[in-house]
């Protein structure tokens, strides 16, 4: 009897067809292909079709799993499609999600999604579900970036615009109709914004002008995509190429009035100065890039004699200011609602809400400015309003956060031995305030409370400072060091030097250097700082008298100049 060894598949082959080698290969892939960044998927592929003739079906299996994996984490294909007609407008800017009206000109991503949710409920659900089928069809061969700018998909769009903007256009003869229409597009945003920002109660609504404006760029699209993505990269390209700030504003404020000209010679609907359209192009610079130094220049020399509080110019910039105040009161009130400092509590702030405080004050700031610099902080009409959204910001900053930050600031002083657990918290929290209130101050309300917690903090700093310097015999100097470092970067926070609390004749600040130049390899920097300060404190004492220490001074001095850094 003749035996036979098994075949065994060369290194290039395929595996056996339906065998059990295949599913295991593409488990294997699918698993592989599971942990690829999605921003890295694309070169991945491109890499594997550009291996494709060499390997064959490897390559086939490894390119469906990366095409599943990048459209099964897509699944709205549709409303992404639809979508796609506003993405150079869209934004998604959770402090705006607390403007106490629409933004004129503003579609946050969330309204947009609302929207959609209406429209597919009232509108168009036939069409928007055979669009849905359709495109999952096309995407189970190809990414779904590539199905979507196809032909095809560019046909489907269209249909659906055209069914949205005629909706729309019978909609506003319809006030029951627009009422649930509004109702439930408001539902969709709200629960969608609460999902991605923190502490947010009521949200800015959807309501028939910014549906008005929905409906312009659907009737317009074609017009205002191309000239909106202009302007988006010439923004780009004065940002990058101005040699200062004053030749950045002057550049984007020229350009502005240049696209205003452009977007008025589009047609009658976009010269009327009372309505959104004919000041896209500032809102745009305020709305999407932020830019309230550029909006602020044009205002003052291109808005007209005409802009009162019902312009959409003064609305929009009075949005962003109520905006930003809401987002700091709310935060403020969510982030210590829960906290009992004075009965042990500790600061816990997490990355997302230091980030969302820190734009709302800085945003809150730039707004105020620009406010007060085109007079309508001033102005008898608008000017209450402004003042008592000032009032309640500085409410939030002495009546909740102070109080609070000078019981963790005595705590993290006097912390001897380890830090307290939110000595990173009440840095940054001790930074924002003082931060804060400048900004108060430069729009000319000056916090006399701020002013009692720096002379608090200073002095409470100082008395520690100098038990810090302290070293007992059975204290490490590292843990010395450690203290000193912890109150030199609260008093940091604060813009206060602590370096004059450093005196030559601390024999335990002296034990503590002395043991770090002779004994520890490696020095941080802000170890070099604290213990070139002592240094720089005894070259001042030798220079002016000479007393029994003089030895142990000159000891430290040789040590430091004999150290390299």
């Amino acid at each position: 009897m003749t035996s036979t060894s098994p075949a065994v598949p060369s290194e290039g082959a395929p595996p056996a067809a339906g065998g059990a080698d295949t599913g295991a290969f593409r488990r294997q892939m699918d698993e592989v292909v599971s942990r690829i960044p999605m921003h890295a998927i694309r070169s991945v592929l491109d890499a594997v079709e550009g291996e494709a003739p060499a390997n064959g079906p490897r390559a086939r299996h490894l390119r469906d799993a990366l095409v599943d994996h990048f459209n099964r984490l897509r699944p709205m294909k549709a409303r992404r499609l639809f979508t796609g007609l506003f993405e150079p407008f869209l934004v998604d800017d959770q402090i705006l999600y607390r403007a106490p009206e629409a933004v004129p000109a503003l579609i946050q991503r969330v309204d947009m999604g609302g929207i959609w949710a209406a429209l597919t409920q009232f509108a168009f659900p036939g069409l928007a579900a055979e669009v849905q089928s359709r495109l999952d069809a096309m995407a189970r061969e190809a990414m779904l970036d590539v199905v979507l700018a196809s032909p095809q998909a560019m046909e489907l769009r269209e249909a659906m615009r055209k069914e949205a903007l005629e909706f729309l256009v019978r909609l506003t003869a319809d006030r029951k109709a627009m009422d649930r229409f509004l109702a439930l597009a408001n539902e969709e945003a709200l629960h969608d914004a609460r999902l991605r920002t923190q502490y947010l109660g009521r949200k800015s609504p959807i309501d028939g002008d910014l549906l008005g404006f929905v409906r312009a760029l659907l009737e317009h699209n074609a017009l205002l995509v191309p000239l909106t993505e202009r302007m988006r990269r010439d923004i780009e390209e004065i940002r990058v190429g101005a040699e200062s700030h004053p030749a950045e504003v002057d550049g984007q404020s020229a350009l502005m009035v240049g696209f205003v000209r452009r977007v008025r010679d589009l047609g009658v609907p976009f010269r009327d100065e009372a309505r959104v359209l004919a000041w896209f192009a500032p809102l745009y610079g305020l709305n999407v890039k932020r830019r309230y130094d550029v909006f602020l220049r044009h205002v003052r020399e291109h808005g007209g004699p005409a802009v009162r509080e019902s312009h959409p110019l003064l609305r929009a910039l009075l949005c962003h200011f109520h905006a930003a105040g809401a987002t700091v009161t709310d935060v403020v009130e969510g982030m210590f609602g829960d906290i009992d400092i004075r009965d042990g509590g500790v600061l816990s702030i997490g990355t997302a809400t230091r980030e969302l405080l820190d734009g709302a004050v800085e945003r809150f700031d730039r707004a105020a400015t620009a406010l007060a610099g085109t007079g309508f902080l001033a102005n008898r009409s608008t000017g209450p309003a402004i003042r008592a959204q000032l009032a309640a910001v500085a409410q939030a900053l002495t009546g909740t956060v102070m109080p609070a930050l000078a019981a963790r600031l005595q705590a993290a002083m006097t912390a001897r031995q380890t830090p307290v657990p939110d000595q990173g918290d009440i840095v940054w929290l001790l930074e924002l305030v003082c931060r804060w209130g400048r900004y108060l101050g430069n729009a000319g309300y000056a916090n006399p409370e701020l002013k009692s917690l720096r002379l608090y903090a200073v002095e409470t700093g100082r008395v520690a400072f100098v038990q810090a310097m302290k070293a007992e015999e059975h204290e490490k100097p590292a843990h010395r060091m450690a203290h000193l470092l912890r109150i030199r970067r609260l008093m940091r926070a604060m813009g206060e030097n602590a370096d004059p609390w450093i005196s030559p004749v601390s024999q335990g600040l002296h034990r503590v250097v002395h043991a770090y130049l002779d004994q520890v390899e490696t020095i941080a920097e802000d170890e070099w700082q604290v213990i070139d300060a002592f240094v720089a404190s005894i070259r001042s004492e030798l220079a002016r008298s000479r007393n029994w220490q003089s030895a142990e001074y000159v000891a430290v001095l040789r040590l430091h100049e004999a150290r390299t850094r």
